[in-house]
């Protein structure tokens, strides 16, 4: 079933370019092609070649543009499609501004000029078009009309058409969907929303607008404005309508079923899917990007489980198929009519030709051949299989010389989450889902879920080590989160924040305009507010108490929130991070030049020095009896300090996510490409590796216990 090179496509798009006269495209750039752009023209192509439907080959041509990294051979190509299909449609103004595209971009003389000998035809056709109410102004020609909406519209997105409006949808930076009429552009049609991002799901009638953790419908029968409902949820990943049925798939995996018309809610599901897919009539269809598919009926049952070896990157239907197009260029398609019909074969060596994903086979592969592919084939796609997945990770820990491996569904967005740990379990912040997942520190087991406020889109800023509660921001809005009571207090702040710390009962908070708050935990209430500076404030602690640093100042703080103390640094350049360790202080500045001072000495500077890149991160750590600086800079390079200027080493890091080592006894644990390694504080050599599954990784160290979670969803629990 797997379609290497896709020739049916390639053929039917050499009869499409001959079928449009396209002779001007046999220059250098047209043999140049991406493979997963390339793809989708060629689909697009094979669909116009047999005269089919016009609306998916723009879709699949659209989607080709949005690709990043998409090469200026697949634009032009793409553009001169769209061109012809909206020149075919009789709809002037879009192929002007794709011509427009082709006149400004192509190295290609001929279609250059082909292209706005085009522009100029249909610019004028638009001219002669008079309006026949004489007290209205003359209508502009096309051009003048596309250079308007271009520059009006420069900052926006566009989000596609509302074809029984006859609408072009842009999304703005001024928080509004903004309608304008391809009849008049003259009344533009706005709706307004909370706040960015917000996602955009045209349907033939209507609009369905994410924002805000809040899902709106805007109907036509009401001419789009007010909103018909609402309904608060998480993060919309896709939207499928049936009928007066609305199929909403959130960032959790969860698919709510609505009424399309009143918003309530029918049923509800939970699944592994990040994309909806038409399957057939009467059919629910799902996909991951780890090639998971599921199918479901129109009352949320799932049917079937298939798993395709690849990642997958869209899917096309057509008729009773789908072809799935991977990542690595690759298609497969999958007969869904039938597959449920098909019955599994009873020997492993045939079932990658039963499913090319099937975990059962890439385990016996695996166990055969040890490895590192097929091992991960084995857990990634065997995570999906209940009977098979506590087999295969206990063999696959066993392997790595782990404690245990674990794969955690978090939502999509989650690649690299906050861990904490109240000493028996293992806390994991899902930002998608609002969701803490629990584990028990030693197993692995689960242990529930904690629900977090949802009531606005938070993220977690800050945890307390000491005791159970959770920092949360969301704006101007700060929430304090009792992990044992599971309540919240929420606070409005006179500001954004920036900065955070926490004592024994307080949490401070810096914020931009120059403030700092003080908040009492077991009171939970704010203890008082001083205004330090205009601007950004970053605190620290010192042996004498709080100290915060805004604008070249630095303040001591009483515990009446009272300036007891100022100091004026003597800083070469703006502020970027302030540390400190044994009344010791580390100034960062944008520049990548880093300054100490001694709090003992009323700040005077004691040493400074320069790192070639920007610094990514600082940590002050203590070795026998001194003061080091741990530097993770952008360029991948991790090196020790000492305060004088003095580099002891420097490692070069390889695929780290965000340069966040953990200092553990004598070692420094970091995340590469498809490992954990540890780095000898003294010599700054690996003297420890463990091997993992995705590129960077979280890293938490409780009870003696390494913890690192993968952007694969797999949780590895290594014992030092």
């Amino acid at each position: 079933m797997r379609i290497e090179n896709n020739k049916l496509a390639y053929k039917a798009l050499l009869v499409f370019r001959l079928a449009f006269l396209f002779s001007i495209l046999h220059s250098p750039f047209s043999i140049s092609f991406a493979a997963v752009a390339n793809n989708r023209i060629q689909e697009a192509a094979y669909i116009l070649a047999l005269g089919g439907d016009t609306a998916k080959a723009e879709l699949l041509l659209g989607t080709a543009l949005d690709l990043p990294g998409v090469l200026a051979g697949e634009k032009l190509k793409a553009h001169l499609y769209l061109a012809k299909i909206a020149e075919a449609k009789g709809d002037s103004f879009k192929a002007i501004e794709h011509y427009n595209f082709l006149k400004n971009n192509s190295q290609n003389v001929s279609l250059a000029y082909m292209a706005a000998n085009k522009k100029k035809e249909l610019g004028a056709a638009k001219e002669k078009i008079k309006i026949a109410n004489i007290k209205k102004p003359e209508k502009k020609n096309a051009e003048e009309l596309e250079v308007q909406r271009e520059a009006r519209f420069a900052n926006c997105s566009l989000e596609g058409e509302l074809h029984l409006a006859q609408r072009t949808v842009y999304n703005c930076p001024d928080n509004s969907l903004h309608l304008v009429s391809k009849r008049n552009e003259a009344e533009p049609l706005s709706i307004p929303f909370a706040g960015q991002p917000a996602k955009v799901f045209l349907i033939l009638d209507g609009i369905f607008l994410y924002s805000e953790n809040s899902l709106y419908f805007h109907s036509l029968s009401n001419g789009l404005r007010p909103y018909i409902w609402r309904r608060t949820t998480l993060e919309v990943q896709d939207i499928k309508e049936i009928g007066d049925k609305i199929y909403i798939l959130d960032i959790s995996g969860n698919i709510s079923l609505l009424n399309k018309n009143s918003g309530e809610l029918v049923s509800v599901t939970k699944s592994d899917g990040e994309k909806f897919f038409k399957p057939g009539v009467g059919l629910i269809g799902t996909y991951q990007k780890n090639g998971g598919i599921s199918v479901l009926d129109t009352l949320l049952n799932n049917l079937w489980d298939y798993q395709i070896d690849g990642k997958i990157d869209t899917a096309i239907a057509k008729a009773d198929s789908v072809f799935f197009y991977l990542q690595d260029g690759n298609s497969e398609v999958l007969y869904t009519k039938h597959y449920q019909k098909l019955t599994a074969p009873d020997s492993p060596d045939f079932l990658l030709e039963f499913e090319s994903g099937n975990a059962l086979a890439w385990y016996n592969i695996a166990v055969r051949e040890n490895g590192d592919s097929a091992w991960q084939r084995a857990v990634i796609y065997g995570a999906r299989k209940n009977e098979l997945s506590s087999l295969i990770f206990a063999e696959y820990a066993k392997r790595i010389g782990a404690k245990w491996v674990k794969y955690l569904p978090v939502s999509s967005n989650t690649l690299y989450p906050n861990m904490f740990s109240d000493a028996n379990r293992l806390f994991i912040y899902d930002y998608g889902s609002q969701n803490l997942l629990k584990l028990f520190l030693e197993t692995g087991g689960a242990d529930g879920e904690i629900p977090l406020p949802r009531d606005r889109k938070y993220t977690l800023k800050h945890t307390l080590p000491s005791s159970p509660w959770l920092v949360l921001n969301s704006g101007y809005w700060l929430s304090l989160f009792s992990l044992k009571e599971q309540r919240t207090v929420s606070f409005e702040m006179p500001g954004l924040p920036f900065d955070f710390l926490h004592s024994r009962d307080s949490i401070y908070v810096g914020l931009e305009n120059g403030f700092v708050l003080k908040y009492s935990t077991p009171k939970m209430r704010l203890e008082g507010a001083r205004k330090v500076s205009s601007a950004q404030v970053f605190l620290s602690r010192g042996e004498k108490g709080i100290y915060s640093l805004s604008q070249r100042k630095v303040s001591l703080l009483s515990s009446e929130m009272l300036v007891n103390k100022e100091f004026n640094l003597a800083l070469n350049g703006v502020a970027n991070d302030f540390k400190s360790k044994n009344g010791l202080f580390a100034v960062v500045l944008e520049d990548g030049r880093v300054q100490f001072f001694s709090e003992a000495e009323d700040f005077k500077q004691i040493g400074a020095f320069s790192v070639p890149s920007s610094v990514a991160s600082i940590e002050l750590l203590e070795k026998s009896g001194k003061i080091y600086a741990l530097v993770g800079e952008a360029n991948q390079v991790l090196s020790l300090y000492e305060p004088s200027g003095t580099r002891i080493w420097a490692f070069k890091s390889n695929g780290s996510a965000a340069m966040q080592p953990i200092l553990h006894n004598s070692h420094i644990w970091l995340d590469q490409d498809d490992s954990i390694v540890a780095i000898d504080v003294n010599s700054g050599k690996v003297v420890k590796k463990h091997d993992i599954f995705g590129s960077g990784a979280s890293i938490s160290i409780f009870d003696n216990t390494l913890y690192c979670f993968t952007p694969e969803k797999l949780l590895y629990a290594f014992p030092l």
